[in-house]
């Protein structure tokens, strides 16, 4: 290969500078279903759906279907462990 060649190979494996200052999209948070989430919290639906009548657990709906994004999962358990702290 000669060195003509080479330095267009590596010319074109190389990003352009749009891919390298433009920044990742952020990941939407993931979304449990109820079942999911007392499975992830290891308590039943109906103390998902208590916690959620509470109002300590907040949801979102999609059409008929209620769902538990992660970050408010993981709030409420750093919730509950300010909570034992406290006792």
């Amino acid at each position: 290969m000669t060195t003509k060649n080479l330095r267009r190979e590596v010319h074109m494996n190389q990003p352009e500078n749009d891919e390298l200052n433009t920044p990742a999209a952020p990941e939407p948070p993931r979304l449990f279903t109820i079942s999911e989430a007392s499975e992830r919290l290891r308590v039943s639906r109906w103390q998902v759906y208590a916690l959620i009548n509470q109002r300590r657990l907040k949801t979102i709906r999609i059409g008929r279907r209620r769902l538990v994004a992660e970050p408010d999962l993981t709030a409420l358990i750093t919730e509950l462990r300010e909570e034992g702290d406290s006792l």
